[in-house]
């Protein structure tokens, strides 16, 4: 028979030890695109159980493309997903509680054919350019406020954009259909591993409007909602995501995991995928690009049709509910 006392102790523990129990882990549902980066990054934190380690369930909804994210995002199918903090921008703007959370400076590149005689951004007067994500992506934004500093000129005016979903683009400039293509750079990496020559980084582009250090790009937009519900459940994702990113920084056989993931048709194409992948993670000073994103913010919003030069208050976490 249990003694009174074992019963008191019991309840005791119950009582320091109950609440937590019973909170059970926090859920986060992630939408992903199924063949994208964040699907790799997501493979490898849950082979380490790295969310569970940090007290998140994290639930993962595959999405058709990153328009169907952004819906479900607006509509409360998923608490977040993986974006650009431009979008994040205009969604703010506009009235929506999101908040970003910086993950990789890894952006686009324009390649052309080796044999091409386009060796410059200026050589692309009077061409056909593949514009992969339409006219507000990033990439194109960036490469016309760079054209207007080195060149003089706003490319757009000089050239005939040809926007498409990158795949469609990649068949098109193999086809000789469009003389050159701005595309993301899992897809620069597959041209590149193909024999298609870069033209120009945006690495270069970045560092010619004046950024010294990459300013991040891509990473999650979440519900401030959810933030808000899950008081640190945030930063333990951020903490996971770390984890799994510094084994993907260091760690070849990772890739080799990852590579029936990526669809890496050959070996060439998983080193193109895994270098890229890596040169975007960000260093320690991830969590101080506010300045630097405002000031990129002023120079892109007029190329994007925004009424506001200012990048709106909040749009980058910075470890509060409301930033």
């Amino acid at each position: 028979m249990t003694s009174p006392v074992r019963i008191i102790c019991f309840f005791i523990a119950l009582l320091i030890t109950g609440p937590a129990f019973a909170a059970g882990p926090e859920p986060l549902r992630l939408g992903l695109v199924g063949f994208g980066s964040g699907a790799w990054l997501v493979d490898v934190m849950r082979r380490y159980d790295l969310p569970a380690a940090q007290g998140l369930d994290l639930q993962t909804v595959t999405m058709a493309n990153p328009a169907a994210g952004e819906v479900a995002l607006g509509a409360g199918g998923v608490d977040a997903i993986l974006s650009d903090w431009l979008w994040v921008a205009r969604q703010r703007a506009g009235g929506r509680r999101l908040v970003f959370v910086p993950d990789s400076s890894a952006v686009g590149e324009i390649l052309t054919p080796a044999d091409s005689k386009i060796l410059t951004l200026a050589d692309l007067s009077g061409k056909r350019l593949g514009v992969a994500g339409g006219p507000s992506d990033k990439s194109w934004l960036l490469v016309r406020a760079y054209s207007r500093r080195v060149l003089g000129y706003d490319l757009a005016d000089k050239l005939e954009p040809v926007y498409g979903a990158p795949p469609v683009l990649s068949q098109e400039l193999a086809a000789g259909r469009i003389d050159a293509v701005l595309t993301f750079w899992p897809y620069a990496a597959r041209l590149a591993a193909g024999g298609m020559r870069r033209v120009v980084g945006m690495d270069e582009v970045m560092r010619g409007l004046g950024f010294a250090s990459p300013v991040p790009m891509m990473g999650f937009a979440f519900s401030e909602d959810w933030v808000s519900a899950h008081p640190g459940a945030l930063a333990h994702f951020i903490a996971a995501k770390a984890e799994a990113e510094r084994r993907l920084a260091s760690d070849d056989g990772e890739w080799e995991r990852l590579r029936p993931l990526t669809g890496a048709e050959n070996d060439a194409v998983l080193a193109g995928l895994r270098d890229r992948y890596r040169a975007g993670i960000l260093g320690e000073g991830a969590a101080d690009v506010g300045p630097q994103a405002a000031a990129l913010y002023t120079q892109l919003a007029v190329l994007g049709g925004s009424d506001s030069t200012s990048l709106p208050e909040g749009t980058f976490w910075t470890g509060g509910v409301k930033p």
